[in-house]
């Protein structure tokens, strides 16, 4: 139900991209995991000090794509913190990729 709802949000807000001054966004975060590898993650924020809900993106793919970019500052742009990682071993993160055998564990520690 969460993903057709964010799947929802994305399409409504991919055509009308957020001002470029009310997103800020950190690259290459580096987020430790509990065997000491660090994830790389692209974290987008609105530009207004504040406390805001958290959308987490996972991905085995490429977390510098277009369509992450446009999500991610659509959502930034409308008061979400917006979180897009590399899984291990994957992108910029460190580590050996294995599907599917750290998932629990990184998610969780994500």
């Amino acid at each position: 139900m969460l993903s057709l709802a964010l799947g929802l949000l994305s399409l409504m807000t991919m055509h009308r991209p957020a001002p470029p001054d009310s997103v800020v966004i950190q690259f290459d975060v580096r987020i430790p995991m509990r065997d000491g590898v660090t994830l790389s993650a692209d974290i987008y924020r609105p530009a207004k000090p504040g406390r805001y809900p958290v959308v987490l993106r996972r991905t085995p793919y490429n977390k510098n794509d277009d369509t992450v970019l446009k999500e991610a500052r659509a959502f930034a742009g409308r008061g979400y913190v917006y979180v897009a990682v590399d899984v291990r071993g994957r992108g910029d993160s460190d580590g050996e990729w294995r599907p599917y055998f750290f998932e629990g564990d990184d998610g969780y520690d994500a």
